[in-house]
C-alpha cells in the first residue's frame, strides 16, 4: 500500500496543476466584497447568481474567486447529510455496488436540499462549483476520490469518501476544495462555518498529502 500511495503523489504533483501563487499580482478584495455584497441570494436562479458575482469582474480568476468565496461562505455542510452517508458506507461496507445505487439516487434528493436550503456535502459543492463556473464560461471539473483525516483513510485507502474541484484558469488547472474551506464537522453532528483560504488554488503537493484522486487521469489537457 506504501508503494500504491507514492505512486498517486508522484501523479498527483507531476501533473499540470499549479497554486494561486501565479495570482500574486491579482487583488481579490474587489471579489470577495461582492461575493459578501451578494451572501443572502437564492440558487434559485443559477445565471442570475452568476451574472451577479461576476459581472463587475475583468479576469477569470477573480471571477472564479468570487464564485468560491459565495459558495463557501453562502452554502453550509449538512451534518444530517453527513451522518446519513456514514451509516450507508457502514451498512454497504462489503456490496459497493448495492452503495453506488442507493448513492445515485441519494444525490438527487441532496441536490434539492441544496437548492432549497444551501446544505450539502462534498458532492454538492463539488457540483455547484462546477455549474457555476460553467455559466461563467470557466472550465471546471470534478474529482472524486479519498480524502485522509485523522478518523478515514489513515493505515490505507479503503473506500472514496471525497468530491473536490479542478479549474482552468489562464490555460492551467488548479486546485481547490470548497467543503474543506467552507468550515468543519465536529462529531460528525455539527457544521462550523470557518473559511479556510488553504485550499483555494492550493499548492498541489501540499494538496497531494490528503487528496488522493479515484482515476489517475484527472482532468483533460
Amino acid at each position: 500500500m506504501k508503494n500504491i500511495l507514492v505512486f498517486i503523489f508522484a501523479f498527483f504533483v507531476n501533473t499540470a496543476f499549479t497554486q494561486v501563487s501565479d495570482f500574486k499580482h491579482i487583488d481579490f478584495t474587489k471579489a470577495d466584497h461582492i461575493a459578501k455584497l451578494n451572501e443572502d441570494s437564492s440558487l434559485e436562479n443559477l445565471p442570475l447568481l452568476v451574472h451577479n458575482l461576476t459581472y463587475k469582474l475583468t479576469t477569470d480568476v477573480e471571477k472564479f474567486r468570487a464564485i468560491y468565496i459565495w459558495v463557501c461562505k453562502n452554502v453550509s455542510g449538512d451534518a444530517n447529510q453527513h451522518h446519513k452517508v456514514l451509516q450507508k458506507r457502514e451498512k454497504f461496507k462489503k456490496d459497493s455496488l448495492g452503495y453506488i445505487v442507493w448513492n445515485n439516487e441519494y444525490k438527487k434528493i441532496a441536490f434539492k436540499k441544496l437548492l432549497k436550503q444551501k446544505k450539502t456535502m462534498c458532492t454538492g459543492y463539488a457540483y455547484l462549483i462546477k455549474e457555476l463556473c460553467f455559466i461563467a464560461n470557466i472550465e471546471s471539473e470534478i474529482i472524486d476520490g479519498y480524502a485522509r483525516s485523522v478518523d478515514c483513510n489513515v493505515e490505507k485507502l479503503e473506500s472514496p469518501n471525497h468530491s473536490w474541484n479542478a479549474v482552468k484558469l489562464d490555460n492551467k488547472w488548479y486546485l481547490c476544495d470548497a467543503t474543506w474551506s467552507s468550515g468543519y464537522m465536529i462529531n460528525g453532528h455539527f457544521f462550523v462555518p470557518d473559511y479556510n483560504d488553504g485550499y483555494f488554488l492550493t499548492d498541489p503537493i501540499l494538496f497531494a498529502k490528503n487528496h488522493y484522486p479515484i482515476q489517475k487521469k484527472m482532468v483533460s489537457k
